[in-house]
């Protein structure tokens, strides 16, 4: 409806405004400044004529509206300003204790290595005539050492990716979760992540080895190396790697959506599944990739710092110590090499659990309209907020 005519200079009669709706049309139009006279009106609303205020979070991780790339890497990287003691708080304890374990079990699979190096160190000669040849003991140590190796860092990973998803979307609609419910959601969500990821890393070991095994057979029958027997196992290793990639791109939503959504680990899976479903998945793929790969660099960079000043140092002591310190040269090199690991790492996962968290944010506003749900609740935290 058209407003009345009104002569020039004349006042015009205030409109009635929609009810939730600021000056400037937003939807949080909340009530301005009080009278002069102290009383306000019982209703709550502005009064006629005041100036409305709309609700504008000035910091928050992500719009509440389908994302481009640049907000999604905005959002892995605002997480450190907005929650930096949390986030790096969280990290750093949970990777702490997982790089205290992954560092005595090194040392433990490195016992058999420093004795021999120890021995031919001490008779040059008997090295020389006897090349080392690892036992089986060694083997198994090896290989049980690696598996528990990999079963630790999945399980900080996983603690780490629940306590991080659920503090982002938190900061996405202003909620301020506290620590103590981080924790908590960690402690009550965390089984179910890592089951989520042992099973994943299941899937993805046969994904790789049925095509690689099928590559593998014909030099196995044939028994004698040339093209038609070679070039299979690079086909076969190159298809098993593509199905790896595959999986990991359809399940890389999984566990935020364990963690947002209270699913179990079939529930999560299957729900990943969903949100890479048709076109959705090539736009998840190629920001997942750049996500893991700015994570990646990173971490190889400071790792590749840190690990230089750890070989300088233990060059350093076999020279003074005229090459007979090698137990301590080799110590003090695997504990700065597994010191510059943990400070990539744990400095690192924010960045890529909030990117993460952006991402399934995404493709949920874009396919599901979660924007309306993420508004809501975005109201309904800062209505709380000024109640306090």
């Amino acid at each position: 409806m058209s407003s009345p005519w009104t002569a020039p200079g004349a006042d015009v009669p205030d409109e009635p405004t929609p009810p939730g709706t600021g000056a400037s049309g937003g939807t949080w139009g909340l009530p301005g400044p009080a009278p002069a006279d102290g009383h306000a009106p019982q209703d709550g609303r502005a009064p006629q004529g005041a100036p409305r205020r709309e609700l504008v979070q000035s910091t928050p991780l992500f719009p509440l509206r389908p994302l481009g790339l640049g907000e999604i890497l905005g959002a892995a990287v605002r997480i450190y300003r907005l929650r930096p003691k949390a986030v790096l708080g969280v990290s750093a304890a949970v990777y702490g204790i997982a790089f205290v374990l992954l560092t005595l079990l090194t040392g433990a699979g490195m016992v058999p290595m420093i004795g021999d190096m120890q021995a031919s160190l001490q008779d040059p000669t008997a090295a020389q005539e006897v090349p080392f040849t690892g036992s089986i003991g060694d083997i198994v140590l090896t290989v049980v050492t690696s598996v528990i190796s990999g079963l630790i860092t999945t399980v900080a990973a996983s603690l780490v990716t629940v306590a991080l998803t659920r503090l982002a979307l938190g900061e996405a609609i202003g909620e301020a979760v506290p620590t103590s419910e981080v924790w908590a959601t960690m402690r009550r969500r965390g089984l179910p992540a890592l089951g989520t990821s042992l099973l994943l890393a299941v899937l993805g070991a046969i994904l790789f080895a049925v095509p690689f095994l099928l590559g593998l057979a014909p030099i196995l029958i044939v028994q004698e190396p040339g093209w038609l027997t070679i070039l299979p196992i690079l086909l076969g290793t190159l298809v098993g790697l593509l199905a790896m990639l595959w999986l990991w791109a359809r399940t890389v939503l999984a566990i935020p959506s364990l963690v947002l959504e209270d699913l179990g680990v079939l529930g999560a899976i299957r729900r990943g599944f969903a949100l890479t479903r048709g076109r959705r998945f090539w736009r998840v793929l190629g920001i997942a990739v750049l996500l893991y790969a700015l994570y990646m660099v990173v971490v190889q960079v400071i790792s590749g710092v840190i690990g230089t000043i750890a070989g300088i140092a233990y060059v350093a002591i076999l020279l003074v110590s005229s090459f007979e310190a090698v137990v301590l040269g080799v110590a003090v090199m695997t504990i700065l090499a597994m010191l510059g690991s943990y400070l990539a790492t744990f400095l690192l996962a924010p960045f890529l659990c909030s990117g993460v968290a952006a991402l399934y944010a995404d493709v949920r506003m874009r396919d599901e309209a979660w924007d309306v749900e993420l508004t809501r609740r975005a109201r309904e935290a800062w209505a709380a907020d000024g109640t306090r």
